[in-house]
């Protein structure tokens, strides 16, 4: 798993590459919360997910756990999934709380 980002005026783009799995879980977790708490003057945060291959349950509790512990300071938002990382997020009712952005 590999994790780049880009600071924008208006966020904080993350990127993600390759699988986002109980195996990759903590330290995306650890790197992504760094980088949100380094950045928290933004307004938001994009999560590209064009990268990823896989993502199982795991990964999307990572996503969800971020949104719930910096909801209250940034917008949070979700982008380029494939069509199969899409329908996990929609199993796991991610799209109720991060929308899509194009």
């Amino acid at each position: 798993m590999e994790l780049r980002y880009h600071v924008g005026a208006d966020g904080l783009y993350l990127f993600f590459d390759g699988e986002l799995d109980e195996y990759s879980a903590s330290f995306v977790r650890e790197k992504v919360d760094a980088l949100i708490f380094q950045h928290l003057t933004l307004s938001k945060v994009v999560f590209d997910l064009g990268g990823l291959s896989f993502m199982d349950s795991t990964g999307v509790g990572v996503i969800l756990g971020r949104y719930k512990k910096y909801a209250k300071f940034l917008r949070f938002y979700i982008r380029n999934p494939s069509p199969a990382v899409s329908r996990v997020l929609g199993m796991g009712g991610i799209y109720d709380m991060i929308p899509l952005c194009g």
